[in-house]
């Protein structure tokens, strides 16, 4: 779990990092129509959580990270939705949904093997005979990493109740699929910065397939962008659909 997940004062301000929708709008498209049940995996500050109960879904969201929960749950109609803190495998046995969702490169965190089987395993077993579970990571073949430098670093963003922040990425290592680097967050009006070190896994998509089929699903969809276009060398994105092998 990344380490600025536990920090509250960049917990408050996740929402206004992560504000492009283009993830959201793609999934949207896709599932069932409400009432579906929809599981929300590493669902954070319950952003496309609740745009999913406030859409007709009966929806529940589970993070590992508590803090994310607890400002997730301070939310406008948090009680619409089922909040667990946790991983997949901790919900009962005996839920089943309609379709799963995993957005934000959270896929990206699980470092091992045995970490994505988890997932897998624990998907299968909670997905209904049509269900099937949406999630994306990035392309390795695009080496995003390599334009995660200071020099790089995007104009600083507006924070609901003034003042503004500038993320700063800065890479640190690679070795072999594990990308290593840090965030630094400088905050207008003299504010102290707070920084963060993350991991992230680079996995090629025949990978994810096979760990995948170890565990019961099949590939359904893959795609390169949020513009639906197939992927490729340079797409920046491994988006998948995964079914149940006897859908």
């Amino acid at each position: 779990m990344d380490e600025l997940y536990d920090v509250p004062r960049l917990v408050r301000i996740y929402d206004a990092l992560n504000s492009d929708r283009s993830d959201f709008d793609f999934y949207t498209a896709r599932l069932p129509p409400p009432p579906a049940r929809i599981l929300d995996i590493s669902c954070g500050t319950g952003l496309f959580t609740l745009d999913l109960a406030h859409a007709g879904y009966d929806v529940t969201g589970i993070d590992p990270a508590p803090e994310m929960i607890a400002f997730a749950r301070s939310k406008p109609e948090a009680h619409r939705v089922d909040w667990h803190i946790g991983r997949v495998s901790d919900l009962g046995a005996g839920r089943r949904f309609d379709a799963i969702v995993m957005t934000g490169h959270a896929f990206q965190y699980l470092l091992t093997d045995e970490d994505v089987a988890e997932l897998f395993e624990a998907v299968a077993a909670r997905l209904t005979r049509d269900g099937r579970f949406w999630f994306e990571t990035r392309n390795p073949c695009a080496r995003a990493w390599e334009r995660w430098a200071p020099e790089r670093a995007q104009p600083p963003i507006d924070l609901p109740g003034g003042g503004c922040v500038q993320v700063i990425q800065e890479l640190t290592h690679v070795e072999g699929e594990i990308v290593t680097f840090s965030e630094r967050y400088t905050f207008s009006h003299g504010q102290a910065s707070d920084q963060s070190r993350s991991q992230l896994r680079f996995m090629p998509a025949d990978r994810i397939e096979a760990l995948a089929h170890n565990a019961g699903l099949a590939v359904d969809e893959m795609l390169g962008n949020w513009d639906g276009s197939p992927v490729s060398r340079t797409s920046p994105e491994i988006i998948m659909s995964l079914k149940p092998h006897t859908a």
